[in-house]
């Protein structure tokens, strides 16, 4: 494809986002919670979470109000990358259980009218999956093709200048063959070429062989890694501030790059039309939700989801990366109200990869004592503004990220890049169910995989089930509330441009029907103007004076006003 041919295609993406269908897909503006596998619940004692621990929990779940929930990876895997390392797409990694109990949680979160997807990787495997080791064997062998090989560059070098995410070059040499394997993460997780059909026709057989269980679908991890540019060409050098990425600290010479030819090229463009239509075999058609990281998500989200033959809806970390001060994240607010489709992607604070959210976005809060306060305030705002939200396990709880010690450290990105990156396992620690237990009831395992955070005992479930003013408590409150409100599924959004600076306010808007709401980050009272007098409080958080147009929101308030 030329260039003219693909920016054709973007400018298409961009100014054809189409129209909601009515009544909207159930997973249209969705709220997901994100179980992190490994840091559940371990109903066997073995230290790590497990698909039956899952499966006990489901009514906490379906209690706080939530439309479904997606399971990070659970395939057997070497665990070099916490599950993201896949050595067979059709198992379960023994400490998390069997196949049979993958069953026994689909049927059982569909009893309590839940749905449920799981995270699929069709972009890369373990090097210690079989199709790696015959791939690696020769050049001549039945699968010689089935991962991205490039000779030597004439000085015996890597082929290109491309970047790991992970730090260092995405090139790996490989003596048996004498060629450098594509690996965009880790070493050990060399790229599929997913250009090869065969290797295609086995991604969606995988796929299959899960949805065939009665799944509702998919998390697709990393679409934007894909494909890659055929001519391996390099990518330009960037300049500050040009290059949103995933994180791994300043200094990560991933950033120092734009990647243009490793990262959201047109060649995946066709593999996301294969994934569809296996998604399009079921009735009901399942759903296929794609992480995209590593570029100009909030511009580039439309190209993956228009046409009904993408995506249904991405899930990225512009929310979480690519805003430094509150202004920046109005301005960023605005640009997803001006591209994105109504409830074509989730709201995402935090996830398995970036710090807990109280702790990343409202640092100020947190310190001046009043951390339940602001997670309140997010757990608001994540679930109002336009689109579907993925609630990560322990959000729900108002959790702060933990500080890691080097020696306790599991999270190969942060051993990578320590101390200028203190990684992913404070995010990732277990779930505290209960206070005064071994594990904080997580697990009777003397030593679990990660401990539970002596700081975290005292937001255990059990404390907070029993506090009315709780943060799991206002999360309950919060979705019941939601589920009343329909049209904050697949409303229209506008942001407020003449508002106090610490202050975000939005109008929802639908078939006549208008939400305004708004959220206080200061830790003092503040003052706006509201658009139009006569409103009434739908729901509201902290100190409210609501007088004919003028509203005063108290230190972290929050309201909604029809």
């Amino acid at each position: 494809m030329s260039v003219t041919e693909r920016d054709a295609e973007l400018v298409y993406a961009i100014t054809h986002r189409g129209t909601v269908p009515e009544p909207p897909e159930w997973w249209r503006g969705a709220v997901f919670y994100e179980v992190y596998t490994h840091s559940f619940n371990d109903s066997s004692g073995n230290g790590y979470g497990d698909i039956r621990g899952i499966t006990e929990k489901l009514p906490y779940i379906r209690d706080l109000g939530v439309d479904g929930l997606w399971l990070t990876p659970f395939y057997p895997s070497p665990q070099q990358d916490n599950g993201y390392d896949v050595s067979d797409f059709r198992g379960v990694h023994p400490p998390f259980g069997k196949v049979e109990h993958v069953q026994e949680l689909i049927d059982a979160a569909h009893d309590l009218d839940l749905k449920i997807m799981f995270d699929f990787i069709a972009g890369h495997t373990s090097d210690e999956h079989p199709w790696f080791k015959e791939s690696a064997a020769s050049r001549d062998n039945d699968k010689a093709h089935w991962y991205v090989w490039a000779d030597p560059a004439p000085d015996g070098g890597p082929p290109n200048n491309w970047i790991s995410s992970f730090g260092g070059r995405a090139w790996r040499w490989v003596p048996q063959r004498a060629q450098y394997c594509y690996r965009p993460f880790l070493a050990s997780q060399p790229a599929l070429n997913l250009r090869n059909q065969q290797v295609m026709a086995e991604v969606l057989d995988n796929m299959r062989f899960w949805l065939d269980m009665g799944l509702d679908g998919f998390r697709l991890d990393a679409i934007q890694c894909l494909s890659h540019d055929s001519e391996l060409r390099s990518n330009p050098p960037a300049r500050a501030t040009e290059n949103p990425s995933v994180g791994g600290g300043p200094n990560n010479p991933f950033k120092q790059q734009i990647h243009l030819f490793d990262r959201d090229v047109p060649e995946a463009i066709p593999i996301l039309h294969q994934l569809r239509r296996v998604a399009n075999e079921y009735d009901p058609p399942r759903v296929l939700i794609g992480e995209l990281a590593d570029v100009d998500s909030s511009r580039l989200a439309p190209k993956y989801t228009v046409d009904n033959d993408r995506l249904h809806a991405v899930y990225d970390f512009d929310l979480i990366n690519r805003a430094d001060t509150l202004r920046d994240w109005t301005s960023m607010l605005h640009l997803r109200s001006r591209y994105l489709m109504p409830g074509s992607s989730l709201n995402v604070f935090t996830n398995h990869d970036s710090p807990r959210s109280v702790s990343n976005l409202m640092p100020k809060a947190c310190a001046a004592g009043r951390a339940p306060d602001a997670a309140k305030l997010l757990l608001f705002l994540q679930t109002t503004l336009m689109g579907g939200a993925i609630l990560f396990q322990g959000e729900e709880l108002g959790l702060q990220q933990p500080h890691i010690p080097f020696e306790e450290l599991q999270d190969p990105w942060a051993k990578a890049l320590w101390p200028d990156f203190e990684g992913r396992d404070g995010v990732r620690c277990p779930l505290p169910w209960t206070r005064e237990a071994l594990n904080c009831g997580f697990s009777d395992s003397e030593t679990p995989w990660l401990k539970v955070p002596h700081d975290h005992r005292d937001s255990a479930i059990d404390v907070q089930e029993q506090d009315p003013d709780s943060v799991l408590q206002f999360t309950r409150k919060l979705m019941r509330w939601r589920r009343t409100m329909p049209m904050l599924r697949t409303a229209s959004e506008r942001i407020f441009e003449d508002v106090p600076s610490k202050v975000i306010a939005f109008e929802r808007e639908k078939a006549g029907d208008s939400l305004i709401c708004a959220v206080n980050f200061a830790l003092k009272p503040t003052e706006l103007t509201l658009p139009r007098s006569s409103l009434q409080t739908q729901f509201s958080r902290g100190e409210i004076a609501l007088d004919q147009d003028s509203l005063t929101l108290g230190p972290l308030a929050v309201i909604a006003l029809c």
